[in-house]
């Protein structure tokens, strides 16, 4: 009979992805990008693991929901290679409309068959032929089970679900969650330091790329064709990077001037701080930290293609006593602080998955600790920003509030007054900004003004 086929294509390589990701802790994005590099796919079977990796880690919940109910023993425990099979080749069905059925069906089997669980693949077959058949498992209506409704239809963990509900109630909470299970757009910030929007945009279209200009940043613009930037020309010469646009309202919000010295304490990627150098035009220095210095290598490249020749770069922990970092030097620090990113799920819709209310405890600790250091640095009279990509207040308000109740020289700025050019529903009642996927259709975003007292 000779030995098994080993397909190589992307189902099968989505599911080693998923596998890896699943059983280990390393981040869904970076098992991509590995695998690409190594495999080195062509664009459409890039586009397809993509679509097969997130999509099912987006939807996870309910797709095992799906696959539970169609078991005849829903208590079975499924090896995990086998059930994340199931929960391909359940998305595949579910979500993936162009993908014919018995194509899905018959090359899931065949990964299971060519595994050492071959002995599932009838299981495997017979599942999701009824899901096939079928469809998904229907799940409680909303007026009858909110939470649990709310949960299942987008696969949001419940302890998450609950909390957005208590601050935002229950039909703004279902709107954030569906906004958050969408592939977000690709989004470009202009380099505007070398180019104008407009510019760019006119010679995108003489290159039959299709894009529209943002909604929200001046800056932005929507590629509309998923036209992957790399290839773009602009973008090889600094003309543009990726940004989500909240995002890019985020830097001017410190209104950088030329000659001023920048810290940015928790600089990784580094899309805010290239903006901070485009803003001010490469005069004056900012200082781009970060405690990883796998990270701070990685921001190099980015800002060189940009141009940003005054950023110096710090391998640095802000919230230690060895920080080369000196008190009373900047006039303006931003305090981009790590967070449980429930504002970009859906680009890390892993996010969901990799944290829980015990992280996030964790986290406002580290917030809270980072957000005094970060005033340390700062002059009098100069603002901090600080901000997280987190749509949790505990994350949020709550921590500035902490800070500013222990603080007796720093004061909370009314953003409302200082940026009336706009649009003023990206603002709190409190004058933060907060940017809400359902929205504003963008990543969420929170972010408070803070001044140091001179006397």
């Amino acid at each position: 009979m000779g030995p098994p086929r080993t397909p190589d294509g992307p189902r099968k390589a989505a599911w080693r992805i998923l596998l890896a990701w699943e059983t280990g802790n390393d981040a869904l994005e970076a098992l991509r990008d590995r695998h690409f590099k190594k495999s080195k796919p062509d664009l459409r079977d890039r586009g397809l693991i993509t679509e097969l990796t997130q999509g099912t880690v987006r939807h996870l919940l309910f797709l095992d929901h799906t696959i539970k109910s169609n078991l005849d023993r829903p208590d079975l425990l499924l090896p995990d290679p086998v059930l994340i099979a199931l929960r391909l080749g359940a998305y595949q069905l579910i979500h993936l409309y162009r993908i014919p059925a018995h194509a899905a069906v018959k090359e899931t089997v065949q990964i299971i068959k060519d595994s050492r669980y071959r002995r599932y693949s009838s299981l495997v077959n017979a599942i999701l032929r009824k899901i096939a058949d079928s469809g998904a498992s229907p799940i409680p209506a909303l007026e009858d089970a909110p939470v649990k409704h709310i949960e299942l239809a987008t696969s949001t963990p419940r302890w998450l679900v609950e909390r957005l509900i208590a601050s935002n109630g229950t039909e703004s909470t279902r709107q954030i969650l569906q906004a958050l299970n969408r592939t977000p757009p690709l989004t470009l910030r202009v380099n505007t330091a070398r180019i104008s929007r407009d510019e760019l945009l006119k010679d995108l279209g003489e290159q039959d790329v299709a894009a529209l200009p943002g909604k929200l940043s001046k800056a932005a613009i929507i590629l509309e064709d998923r036209t992957p930037p790399w290839e773009l020309k602009a973008f090889r010469e600094g003309l543009c990077t990726i940004q989500d646009e909240g995002a890019q309202l985020i830097a001017p919000l410190l209104e950088p001037v030329s000659g001023q010295m920048i810290l940015d304490a928790c600089a990784a990627p580094g899309g805010k701080t290239g903006h901070l150098a485009q803003l001010m035009a490469g005069q004056g220095l900012i200082i781009a930290a970060d405690k990883s210095q796998k990270r701070v290598h990685m921001m190099s490249d980015s800002l060189k293609r940009l141009g940003a020749d005054n950023v110096r770069l710090l391998t640095a922990d802000l919230d230690t006593a060895s920080s080369p970092l000196v008190g009373n030097t900047f006039d303006r620090v931003l305090l981009d602080a790590p967070c449980s990113g429930t504002g970009v799920l859906k680009r890390h819709p892993e996010g969901k998955w990799k944290k829980d209310p015990v992280t996030i405890s964790r986290m406002t600790r580290v917030q809270e600790d980072l957000l005094v250091s970060a005033a340390l640095m700062l002059k009098k009279g100069g603002c901090l920003l600080y901000t997280t990509c987190s749509l949790l207040e505990e994350e949020n308000e709550e921590v500035v509030d902490r800070f500013l109740t222990g603080s007796t020289n720093m004061v909370r700025l009314d953003m409302r007054e200082r940026f009336q050019d706009v649009r003023q529903d990206v603002f709190s009642d409190r004058g933060d900004l907060k940017l809400w996927p359902h929205i504003h259709d963008c990543d969420g975003f929170y972010a408070c003004l803070m001044e140091k007292k001179l006397s």
